[in-house]
């Protein structure tokens, strides 16, 4: 298998097991932060032991921690606690599209901290994905009677799901916006200190509002210990491999796959629905997130591909 294949292969299974969150999640009798802390305790001790195997202990050792490190770390924990709990109150279509408002929100904390310039693409990507967010948790919505409606309020049947979702989608935002300050630490360390300081914040969480694992019987336990395997573990593994033969471009196209898988589920296993204009939302938020990745690779191709032209020698 050449190294592209091998690339594209492992981020589509990757993509693929991150959609499968709400598959699991709702199997599990216990609260999101639970789930989520289960997923970065496992992915934290198979990373390590990995790493140790390879003789990288001296890898991370040297890595100097930042607060930048140890925030994206926090927010990483609390995105994905916030993201599972949404699976469980709302449907699973509505809590993957608002996760990926992420990008949204890592792009204007750019604009504003880091000073990096909004082009007109990006702007119209960035509304695109804006107002399918608005059309998902259904802020507009549209009736035949009334016809498009706009209205400051969630819908009361997933309206803790939804926000949940906005929280996670915030959280990942801040996420990548803190990960940019770091970009000189190796993928596998990066991980191992996403997990690590990700599992710690909602340990503290703990602290403040202790979990209840009385609704756990043997079927939970099992999707739960599954879970942090083949989700934490599992699908972060294969990304670092996906991260080494793949452009960024490359990955966060086929990052977008795990919002088609989500809702798949929601459909197909749970009997969820959605309106035409959620989604419409939906096809917004993936089309805004991939819209400008996609027609860079389309420019850059085609001027790879343009002949060149060549000046005519002077004759002597």
């Amino acid at each position: 298998m050449n190294p592209k294949t091998l690339g594209y292969t492992t981020m589509i299974v990757s993509a693929t097991l991150m959609g499968c969150v709400g598959l699991f999640s709702r199997n599990i009798n216990t609260s999101g932060d639970v789930i989520a802390f289960t997923r970065m305790i496992v992915g934290a001790i198979c990373i390590l032991a990995i790493m140790l195997y390879q003789g990288k202990a001296q890898q991370i050792k040297n890595v100097k921690l930042t607060p930048a490190v140890i925030t994206s770390g926090v927010c990483l924990g609390l995105c994905l606690a916030a993201y599972v709990s949404a699976t469980q109150y709302t449907t699973l279509a509505n809590a993957v599209f608002l996760i990926y408002t992420g990008p949204v929100f890592s792009t204007i904390l750019a604009a504003i901290f880091l000073k990096e310039k909004i082009s007109a693409l990006t702007a119209s990507m960035l509304t695109a994905v804006f107002i399918g967010c608005l059309f998902i948790i259904g802020i507009i919505s549209y009736q035949p009677q009334t016809g498009l409606t706009l209205s400051l309020s969630f819908s009361k049947q997933n309206m803790v799901g939804d926000i949940l979702g906005l929280m996670s989608g915030i959280g990942y935002g801040l996420y990548l916006f803190f990960s940019r300050y770091r970009t000189d630490i190796s993928s596998d360390s990066r991980s191992l200190f996403n997990f690590s300081f990700g599992a710690i914040a909602i340990a503290i969480c703990f602290m403040v509002n202790p979990p209840s694992l009385a609704a756990m019987d043997s079927t939970s336990w099992l999707w739960l210990i599954s879970m942090g395997f083949f989700i934490g573990f599992g699908a972060l593994s294969l990304l670092t491999i996906a991260a080494k033969h793949l452009k960024a471009a490359e990955l966060a196209c086929i990052s977008y796959l795990e919002t088609v898988v989500g809702a798949g589920l929601g459909i197909l296993v749970f009997s969820e629905s959605l309106t035409v204009l959620q989604a419409i939302g939906g096809i917004l938020v993936i089309g805004g997130g991939m819209g400008e990745i996609v027609i860079n690779i389309i420019k850059k191709r085609a001027l790879a591909h343009k002949p060149q032209s060549h000046q005519p020698h002077p004759q002597p």
